[in-house]
């Protein structure tokens, strides 16, 4: 398992944040970005066309981050990661059964202005937020490579259409789900989860019960 962390400029920022505000996508996904950004106008952004939001953000956005701010943090984040795969690849061999030596050695970590931290199967890549110190960018990054080994052990055994992985399918929400089971599994990963305690998996799955019993233990 290899993970590279790198900064991928403004423009994919833009384009990271504005996968969640077309489509009309519920308020769970779009509110953050205001929140995190107070000065950028809810109202004036929801009523500008797709092009115009995109200039918006450019204008808005631009010079948060230092590109000396950024290497630093690369490197911090870069460091923080070699100093635990080893411990995170043994976890995750001994979670899903398989061998990860000669997998995920291609994965990126994109570090963005995007609250909300999207991963993409196809390419092993996922958004770091930015103002993720490097035990938060770690637990992000966990996050998300258990998504990646998820999948890969589930097509292995379906060889289902990968088109399902993503929401609002059913197999996209048993794998948000299961990223809390899969942490559990070894301190070696939860304690390495600034995370963890917050819950590793979105808030309506620990309230959720299926005939009076929590979903989580079903």
């Amino acid at each position: 398992m290899k993970l590279v962390y790198k900064n991928p400029r403004l423009e994919y920022s833009i384009d990271s944040i504005l996968l969640f505000h077309e489509g009309g996508l519920s308020d769970f996904w779009t509110e953050t970005l205001f929140e995190e950004y107070p000065k950028l106008d809810k109202n004036k952004f929801n009523t500008l066309t797709s092009l115009n939001r995109r200039e918006y953000l450019r204008e808005m956005l631009s010079g948060i981050l230092e590109t000396n701010e950024m290497n630093e943090k690369i490197i911090r984040y870069q460091n923080y990661w070699d100093a635990n795969v080893i411990n995170i690849q043994k976890a995750l061999e001994d979670a899903f059964g398989i061998q990860l030596s000669n997998k995920f050695n291609n994965m990126v970590g994109n570090i963005t202005l995007n609250p909300i931290c999207p991963r993409f199967l196809e390419s092993n890549t996922f958004d770091i937020y930015y103002l993720n110190s490097e035990r938060g960018a770690l637990g992000i990054a966990l996050h998300e490579i258990i998504h990646f080994v998820w999948f890969h052990v589930w097509n292995s055994h379906f060889q289902d259409s990968k088109s399902e992985y993503e929401m609002p399918h059913l197999t996209w929400i048993l794998s948000e789900m299961v990223v809390d089971t899969i942490m559990r599994h070894d301190k070696k990963l939860y304690s390495i989860n600034p995370y963890f305690d917050e819950g590793c998996a979105y808030d309506y799955f620990y309230t959720m019960k299926i005939e009076k019993k929590p979903i989580l233990e079903t």
